[in-house]
């Protein structure tokens, strides 16, 4: 299983076949996604994360665009070390 960035399909706006957990930590800036891939069934373009690549990218996406946390009641920005915590539980469910 590798950890992918992805595009959506454009028509209609779909989820490419090759993305098996798809539609996580979005790019506001270029609309890309990160899913999961099996290894030789999507295309060699696509850029594949580590755990640490992928926190470095949402850590960078963090600092334009914060996460934030609606869930507490002061609906506070996510810290960094909250914003890598958040994709290290997503990246231990897949």
């Amino acid at each position: 299983m590798a950890i992918i960035e992805y595009s959506l399909n454009t028509t209609p706006p779909s989820i490419p076949s090759y993305v098996i957990h798809g539609g996580y930590f979005q790019n506001p800036d270029n609309y890309k996604l990160i899913g999961t891939g099996e290894e030789g069934s999507f295309p060699d373009s696509l850029t594949t994360f580590t755990l640490e690549e992928l926190q470095a990218r949402q850590r960078a996406i963090h600092a334009k665009y914060p996460m934030r946390n609606a869930i507490r009641e002061n609906d506070d920005d996510f810290s960094v070390d909250e914003v890598n915590a958040a994709v290290k539980t997503w990246f231990d469910a897949i």
